[in-house]
């Protein structure tokens, strides 16, 4: 009998684990838009935004990622892509291109809402993003 609890406890804790990471996958797949940016506490919304115009990065459950934006208003669109993977759990998410891998902490997701902080910045810089319309 005592084996037999400790098998379903094993399978209840594995399921659970997957459906939260089923259900972080689901929310993190779509397009997102740039809502707040922090830079040492401060909000630099305005200043980051005139950088990154028309700013959206694309996650998919299969894996791949897409950013897209204008370094200035009238410039040509960049156009990264690569591949994605959470990591300690689904408390970091981790962007890997052909020019550099990166690591941001996620304070929040889901539906409506990717908060995320840049591991590799100097300016604990803090994006918050919403879904793209």
């Amino acid at each position: 009998m005592k084996n037999l609890i400790a098998v379903l406890l094993v399978v209840m804790v594995s399921a659970g684990c997957a459906t939260k990471d089923e259900q972080a996958r689901n929310n993190i797949s779509k397009t997102w838009r740039i809502s707040k940016v922090f830079q040492n506490g401060s909000d630099v919304t305005t200043a980051y935004i005139q950088t990154h115009v028309d700013y959206r990065l694309q996650f998919t459950a299969s894996g791949l990622f897409t950013e897209q934006y204008k370094p200035g208003t009238g410039e040509t669109q960049l156009n990264i892509s690569g591949t994605w993977v959470f990591s300690d759990g689904v408390n970091k998410v981790t962007l890997t291109d052909a020019n550099q891998t990166r690591v941001f902490a996620i304070d929040a997701l889901d539906k409506e809402v990717l908060n995320i902080k840049d591991l590799g910045s100097t300016n604990n810089r803090e994006i918050q993003f919403v879904p793209a319309s």
